[in-house]
């Protein structure tokens, strides 16, 4: 074959050549497209408010987050100068082209020389330039093109120092991202197996020693990174023991997770009791999601990456482009998955497909019921809403606790307290309460509004009707007896544990100023003043399933019932004396309209227990004076009211207001 023709096919050769540099676009997007998505996450979880530095789960997540967002940014940015380089060589050789086709005179000596050079038989390593070895024609149909950071790895001559250095901060982040995965599966492990909070010394102390061993681990590898780039001058060949050294790393925390995830199945935090139902845990969820995205996201990436960095130079273009394209493109949407994971809600896929979401859908009852049921929604459960300045207060206290307790199976206890406890919390974010604080079984909780604090106690009387009591629960005290409401089709009004609560507002004008107080334990708000203490004093007087309410509660349901969606009841109920204040509150009872048998069985209830207050008063009026409480056959405490005249009772009558 002659000069001629040799310069000809390397010519064609160099129209041929398979720079299909779409890959590298559709990397860059991936990355930025992580890097969006990883940041808005963070930056979600910084607005829900509260300190981050008093939950070292919600640190570590925003650790992973933030690494996850650099990562994304260092490579995005080494793809977009990667981008612009390629296509300065491009232009370069096609100048030279040009060149040496219109220099037909040109002697064959020189276009001996440029075929050599296409060809590669002409060393010129000292000044070649690495990205060459991703331009340069593999020959094959299939490509292997996509590899394109494992071929410039494979290449001697070094990288220009900018993409050096983003080669480096995405290597660094990608570490790190890694440690932080760890943390986040050990931290939500530790959390699924025993729920106590550690207290606020205990994480902080926690947060520095992961802070400090991730700076540690930012020093070992600089100080290992740039010797070796200064020295080599380069980072091509380095990064190939450093990468593998990292994939090995983020195998590893995946496998941590895997184990993580079988052990809180067979130790049986796989379920919990959430709304009163036994559900899967949302931490074993939680993990599981983690370890769903890490499998499908990462692990393809890094054993393809493995085994293409063990390959020789030639060997790497045997690989299809579509398999190293898909592994790589999906490896670097990691971040966006995790971030859509952790930060990601119902709520926020809401709000995003609402402009295409037809009118008569968006305006429908049902609708808006779906959104207000899921508006708390977020990473790690619901957010707790910030303490009342003027809470409307809610007492609850379960109904024979003591005998109830004194009779029932340990297991039996084990579970109703927990779908007991569950229920009521489960509940708060749906209605924006606080929990200040738990004294047994009984509940002090706090509401910004009238409407929510009501609501919430309706919601709570018929959820437990419908929790999924153990059913050898049923009977163990007379408290615990299904009972039912006589009629076409029976209807049960009492099931499982029967829970009083009481709701009283705060009035300064009437009742004096409250104290706000945090709990040096807890870091709980709590509240010192007249309202709380006629709160908890109206929490203790009902029975087993029922609402008591102050004055001011009554008043405003008056004027207001269209605002609860649970259509309810309201009686007069009694006046009660607040011996610590010496001052009488008048009170009323709250009924949901579906339990308006039971307003019949607590007048029953009230009926027997003045006829014995009034024996005992009679037979004992000249040894003691008369008591405050006494005591059902069913063991529980039942405070003394007293009633009315029935000239004032005839005269007020009972109000009710039903909601149509």
């Amino acid at each position: 074959m002659g000069t001629t023709d040799t310069f000809a096919i390397s010519l064609q050769k160099q129209h041929e050549v398979a720079m299909d540099t779409t890959w590298m676009y559709v990397y860059c997007a991936s990355l930025f497209f992580s890097c969006l998505a990883t940041m808005l996450a963070t930056y979600h979880m910084r607005k829900l408010g509260g300190d981050m530095l008093r939950s070292t789960v919600r640190f570590v997540i925003g650790c992973f987050l933030f690494s996850s967002a650099l990562h994304a940014l260092a490579g995005g940015l080494f793809y977009t100068y990667l981008i612009i380089e390629t296509n300065q060589l491009v232009a370069q050789q096609r100048d030279k082209e040009d060149a040496v086709s219109a220099g037909s005179a040109a002697s064959a000596a020189r276009r001996l020389f440029y075929a050599a050079t296409m060809a590669g038989s002409v060393d010129d390593s000292d000044s070649a330039n690495p990205i060459e070895s991703i331009v340069m024609p593999d020959h094959r149909d299939d490509g292997g093109e996509a590899a394109y950071i494992t071929k410039l790895t494979h290449d001697a001559n070094p990288l220009s120092n900018t993409l050096t250095c983003f080669l480096m901060a995405q290597n660094l982040f990608f570490l790190m991202s890694a440690y932080w995965i760890f943390l986040v599966t050990r931290e939500i492990f530790k959390l699924a197996m025993a729920t106590i909070d550690r207290g606020v010394d205990i994480e902080l102390a926690t947060i520095r020693k992961y802070v400090y061993r991730a700076i540690a681990i930012v020093i070992i590898f600089l100080g290992a990174g740039l010797p070796i780039v200064i020295t080599q001058k380069g980072y091509n060949r380095t990064y190939k023991f450093m990468s593998i050294s990292e994939l090995v790393m983020i195998i590893m925390s995946v496998l941590y997770a895997a184990g993580s995830l079988i052990v809180l199945r067979y130790s049986g935090r796989k379920h919990e009791h959430i709304h009163g139902m036994l559900m899967a845990s949302p931490l074993y969820q939680r993990l599981k999601l983690l370890l769903i995205v890490c499998i499908i996201f990462t692990l393809p990436y890094c054993f393809l990456q493995v085994a293409l960095l063990a390959m020789n130079a030639d060997q790497v273009d045997s690989v299809p482009d579509y398999i190293v394209g898909l592994a790589t493109m999906l490896y670097y949407l990691f971040g966006a998955a995790q971030a859509l994971v952790m930060g990601g809600s119902q709520q926020c896929c809401f709000r995003m497909l609402s402009p295409i979401i037809p009118t008569h859908i968006r305006n429908s009852p049902e609708w808006a019921s779906l959104r207000a049921s899921r508006r708390h929604d977020s990473y790690m459960g619901p957010e707790e809403t910030t303490p009342p300045t003027n809470p409307v207060f809610v007492v609850t206290d379960i109904e024979s606790s003591s005998a109830l307790w004194a009779q029932a199976p340990p297991h039996v206890i084990d579970v109703a307290q927990q779908l007991h406890d569950d229920l009521l919390r489960s509940l708060l974010p749906k209605y924006n309460g606080y929990e200040i604080t738990t004294v047994g079984d009984s509940f002090q909780l706090a509401f910004h509004l009238i409407q929510d604090a009501v609501g919430y106690s309706l919601d709570v009387q018929l959820q437990l009707l419908q929790a999924k009591w153990p059913s050898e629960l049923d009977g163990l005290v007379t408290s615990t007896k299904t009972e039912w409401a006589i009629a076409l089709k029976p209807q049960p009004i009492f099931r499982g544990i029967r829970v009083r609560m009481g709701i009283h507002d705060t009035n300064v004008d009437e009742e004096g100023k409250l104290i706000m107080q945090i709990h040096p334990v807890t870091g709980k708000t709590l509240y010192i003043g007249a309202s709380e203490l006629i709160g908890r004093e109206i929490g203790d007087i009902g029975f087993g399933g029922q609402i008591i309410v102050s004055k001011r509660i009554a008043a405003w349901l008056r004027g207001n019932e269209k605002k609860i969606t649970t259509p309810f009841v309201v009686d007069y109920y009694d006046n009660h004396s607040v011996q610590q204040l010496e001052m009488d509150v008048e009170l009323y009872e709250l009924t949901p309209k579906v339990l308006d048998a039971r307003r019949k069985v607590f007048r029953k209830r009230r009926g027997l227990e003045e006829s014995r207050v009034m024996e005992e008063s009679i037979a004992n009026s000249s040894e003691a004076p008369e008591t405050e409480s006494t005591t059902d056959e069913s063991g529980g405490d039942y405070h003394k009211q007293r009633t009315p005249t029935e000239a004032i009772r005839a005269a007020l009558g009972a109000v009710t207001w039903r909601k149509a």
